[in-house]
């Protein structure tokens, strides 16, 4: 037996032991990590079993979503995919409930440490980790997405519709093309500001976009890069240090976002809420509904930073998915004039008093037009907002997934954008087909469960409705007021991702009067 005199030892030899241990400590993760994890079986680069750092590079060159694709591509068969040390993602509908479902055992799958990058002021209802807490705050909120507040909403959507529309009489009178998706990201821009917070940005008006725009883009791609990083919300301040321009960029980004959402908010606070409706009653929009709402448990109210946070998460949420799914709605039905031809038929016979287009379509009657919404949610299967899986952690004891086993702690989620083309769930899955949504002969119930543009359980968009209300109303109103095609009309439209996916190339439409009766 050899005893080793620590006392004995000079401090040049303790740093060296020291630096051996460290090393040989994380050599041994790397040999685990490489060859004995239980996740070493799944499929993926040999790079993803140690380093984080194949997903970052995909996020930082905007392809990220289709970086999985590809993984999913290269093993084809395979249910499961490695794209990190502690991250997997899955690709068979049994995934979708096991994680992201109701139920004792969906419990235990908490979201990840990714969700803390985007917890900014405070805890917002997408960023909060506590399932207790995010419970709490949905009841405060849900009052303001139901039915009731859907009708309260609807006079600003009709104002603001009312301000497009004139814009694109201008264009329609003269037959120039234009980038429409262009005008649907001010629109949206627009009507999230009347709705969020008491004001637009004018920039329908303008023509022209906010700045409040790109800081909405740059700082949710610093959030979505901090969030891959190991380090909860640590991450943030972490990442901030790094004196790389790209990083620091961003972060002045999500600086100059936050503090503008500050002011904007506090302007709401000290102006907007003076401002009454002839009624005698506040102005009754999203935020006013925030403001107001309350635990019905414990009578608790948002505080201003609350507030702030949920302004924030608001305004992504609500303007950017709005203005890409309005987009590809209308890319696919200038594509195919047979589907457009019958939506504006349903129109015109729903509507026989309103053929031009120029008076405001109430959304009550609006959705029942099956084949438009079948429309919106075939965009949104094909291309979903976020693309890549929404991570949730495994319990500490693991879990089987898909008869896959993975260990405790590990990052796993279901991206919308592979199991929205999956072949096995849907009948030729890149085809845009709303008619397979009606399809009685099809698997409708697990084609619906594998639909994720709007995520899926507990933690799906509190905001769905008021999204599609907004969409699905903007595109009725442009078929039944204009004859409308694209300029190229072989366009093939892909996808780039930045935060969210967007079209990957600038493309022009054509609109004209339209005569009612011919489509």
């Amino acid at each position: 037996m050899v005893i080793i005199n620590i006392n004995s030892i000079g401090g040049k030899e303790v740093l060296c032991l020291a630096l051996l241990a460290v090393a040989a400590y994380q050599l041994c993760t790397i040999i685990y990590q490489l060859f004995l994890s239980p996740l070493s079986k799944i499929p993926g680069p040999w790079l993803t079993r140690i380093t984080p750092l194949l997903e970052v590079n995909a996020l930082k060159e905007q392809r990220r979503t289709r970086w999985v694709g590809s993984l999913f591509a290269e093993n084809l068969g395979a249910i499961a995919v490695r794209t990190g040390p502690k991250a997997v993602s899955f690709n068979h509908p049994d995934a979708i409930k096991a994680i992201y479902g109701h139920g004792k055992g969906a419990e235990e799958f908490g979201k990840s440490s990714w969700y803390d990058a985007f917890s900014t002021t405070g805890e917002s209802l997408f960023s909060t980790r506590s399932k207790k807490r995010h419970a709490m705050k949905r009841r405060m909120v849900a009052h303001g997405f139901s039915t009731q507040s859907l009708a309260l909403f609807e006079p600003y959507i009709d104002q603001m519709l009312d301000k497009f529309m004139r814009k694109m009489d201008k264009f329609a009178q003269t037959g120039e093309a234009f980038d429409i998706y262009f005008w649907f990201e001010l629109f949206t821009m627009d009507l999230m500001g009347d709705l969020a917070l008491g004001d637009n940005f004018g920039v329908v008006e303008t023509g022209k976009p906010a700045r409040y725009s790109t800081l909405v883009e740059l700082s949710q791609r610093f959030g979505n890069i901090s969030g891959i990083l190991p380090f909860g919300k640590s991450s943030v301040s972490i990442l901030s240090w790094v004196p790389l321009p790209y990083v620091q960029k961003l972060w002045k980004a999500r600086l100059e976002y936050l503090d503008y959402a500050r002011m904007a908010l506090e302007k709401r606070f000290q102006e907007d809420r003076k401002q009454v409706l002839p009624t005698g009653k506040p102005r009754q929009d999203i935020m006013q509904r925030f403001i107001e709402a309350q635990d019905p448990e414990t009578g608790r109210k948002m505080d201003f930073p609350e507030l702030r946070a949920e302004t924030s998460s608001l305004m992504v949420a609500g303007a950017s998915t709005g203005s890409v799914t309005m987009n590809w709605m209308t890319y696919y039905l200038c594509k195919n004039p047979t589907v457009k031809a019958r939506i504006i038929n349903d129109l015109e016979v729903m509507f026989p008093d309103n053929l031009d287009g120029t008076k405001a379509i109430p959304f009550t009657k609006l959705n029942k037009l099956s084949l438009l919404e079948s429309a919106e949610i075939e965009c949104l299967r094909l291309h979903p907002p976020i693309g890549y899986a929404m991570p949730r952690d495994t319990p500490s004891q693991g879990a089987v997934i898909c008869g896959v086993f993975i260990p405790g702690g590990v990052a796993v989620g279901v991206p919308a954008a592979t199991i929205g083309r999956n072949a096995t769930v849907y009948k030729n899955p890149d085809n845009w087909d709303p008619d397979r949504w009606s399809d009685e002969t099809a698997d409708l119930a697990t084609m619906k469960t594998c639909f994720l543009g709007f995520g899926f359980g507990t933690r799906q968009c509190i905001g769905r409705n008021v999204a599609t209300q907004f969409i699905v109303k903007m595109i009725a109103t442009l078929l039944l007021r204009y004859d409308m095609e694209l300029e190229d009309p072989s366009l093939v439209l892909g996808t780039k991702e930045f935060t969210i996916q967007k079209p990957d190339q600038n493309y022009n439409v054509i609109l004209r009067p339209r005569k009612a009766g011919r489509t």
